[in-house]
Parts: structure tokens; C-alpha cells; sequence
């Protein structure tokens, strides 16, 4: 009998440990899953902010090309400026997965002068949030506002005829922040 139970006791504790070893495995399984998601969002993050939409850099270059061709120096010399200040923060954002919201304020500002510039201002833009929100202290992903920014100077703004307004206001409930 006590063969028996120690048999038993040996089969229970072998199951007890084959079940053991089997959530181990499978919780081991869902994090290399969710480590490889993270990867993928971060690549595809990076794929996106190595874009910087290659239309908005030619499209600069010919208007610095267009500036020169008409012998506006001062207004050349001023959008090379902000187009390589532009760039320069673009690829020292783009090393992280986030940034502060000041530092994409920033750039998105550089980003809406320069269109402003190029289309001979043809509109105007505010950016606005609360003073209670810390652009210090939040953070964002590099360029998530610029290219909705992009689409509404491109679709909304110069089909226009008359001067368009682009108003940008930024807001957070909760832990969610809305632009």
C-alpha cells in the first residue's frame, strides 16, 4: 500500500509539474507575442517618421529653387533656414518612440510656417491648449499631428479662394489627450 500512494503521490506531482511547465510555456509564448507587437508598432512608427512625406521636402526644395530663380534672397535664405532647422528636429525626434508635446509643437510650427511661406500665406493657423497641460512633461509620438496638419492645408485651405484659417487646439481628458 504504501508503494501505492507513493506512486500516487508521484503521479499527481508529475502532473501538478507537466501542467506547471505548460502555463509557464504559454505565458512565456504571449509575452514574445506582445514584445513582437511592440516591435512592430515601433517599426512602423519609425517607417512613418522616416517618410516625412517626401512631397513636403521636394516641394521645399523647388520653393527655395523658385525663391533663388526670382532673386529673393531674403526670402530664400529664410525658408533654407527653417527647411534645415525643420529636418534637423525631425531626425533627432525621430530616434525616439516619443517625444515632449512641446518639442512636436515645435516642429509642427516650423512645418505650418514654412507652408505658410510657400504658399505666399495664403492661410494663417493658431495652435491652442490649456495652460494646465504640461507640454514639458507629455509625451507624444514624433510627427502625430503634422501629416493631419498636411491634409487639412492641402484639402481644406488652398482649394480655397479666399485666406484660410487652420486652428489646431489641443485638449485632455483623463488621460487622453484630443487634437
Amino acid at each position: 500500500t504504501l508503494c501505492l500512494v507513493a506512486s500516487f503521490y508521484g503521479l499527481i506531482r508529475w502532473r501538478i509539474h507537466q501542467k506547471f511547465r505548460r502555463r509557464l510555456q504559454q505565458s512565456e509564448k504571449e509575452k514574445e507575442v506582445a514584445e513582437l507587437q511592440q516591435q512592430k508598432t515601433e517599426l512602423e512608427m519609425q517607417a512613418l517618421r522616416a517618410q516625412m512625406n517626401p512631397h513636403f521636402i521636394f516641394n521645399s526644395l523647388n520653393s527655395i529653387n523658385r525663391f533663388i530663380l526670382q532673386n529673393n534672397k531674403a526670402q530664400a535664405s529664410e525658408y533654407l533656414t527653417k527647411f534645415s532647422k525643420l529636418v534637423r528636429m525631425i531626425l533627432q525626434n525621430s530616434q525616439a518612440p516619443l517625444i515632449s508635446l512641446e518639442s512636436e509643437l515645435d516642429s509642427l510650427k516650423l512645418y505650418l510656417e514654412l507652408e505658410a511661406l510657400r504658399f505666399n500665406f495664403h492661410f494663417a493657423y493658431k495652435i491652442t491648449f490649456p495652460k494646465e497641460i504640461d507640454i514639458e512633461v507629455l509625451k507624444v509620438p514624433p510627427l502625430i499631428i503634422q501629416p493631419y496638419a498636411e491634409n487639412a492645408i492641402w484639402h481644406g485651405l488652398m482649394p480655397k479662394e479666399e485666406k484660410g484659417q487652420l486652428d489646431i487646439e489641443i485638449s485632455q481628458e483623463n488621460d487622453h489627450l484630443f487634437f
